[in-house]
């Protein structure tokens, strides 16, 4: 996953950061300010990070749904790169998103076809702040 550190988190303006989850599930709510923190870190700069409570924006998800919360998902332009429920640890989150950030050109091709299947696109989705 080599790329040159200036490509890797220096086009932020382009990536999603999304956290799917659903009010209802007490692990997410637990998860909210850990996620939150995570925004306000340093990887990415520029990027949009989205709490998505699925429920709320069952339209713009259209058929994808969660089997299990809380969801990493991340987006770059129009490529989704990565979909997965992830356990609420602020290191493996941060490690993910420092992975997926440094896939090089052929490495997010690979990663954005295998994702194809579900039709998510973060760019429709909106922040949901908790109640």
């Amino acid at each position: 996953m080599n790329r040159d550190p200036g490509q890797a988190a220096g086009a932020g303006s382009d990536w999603i950061v999304a956290c799917l989850c659903a009010q209802w599930c007490g692990i997410c709510r637990a998860w909210h300010d850990a996620f939150r923190e995570l925004a306000a870190g340093p990887a990415l700069p520029g990027a949009r990070w989205l709490w998505v409570d699925v429920e709320r924006q069952a339209d713009a998800l259209g058929e994808f749904e969660p089997e299990n919360f809380p969801v990493l998902a991340m987006q770059q332009g129009e490529r989704l790169l990565y979909c997965a429920t992830l356990p609420q640890q602020p290191g493996n989150w941060r490690r993910m998103i420092d992975a997926v950030a440094a896939l090089d050109e052929a490495q997010a091709r690979r990663w954005a076809e295998g994702l194809q299947a579900h039709e998510l696109d973060l760019r429709r989705l909106q922040d949901d702040r908790p109640d």
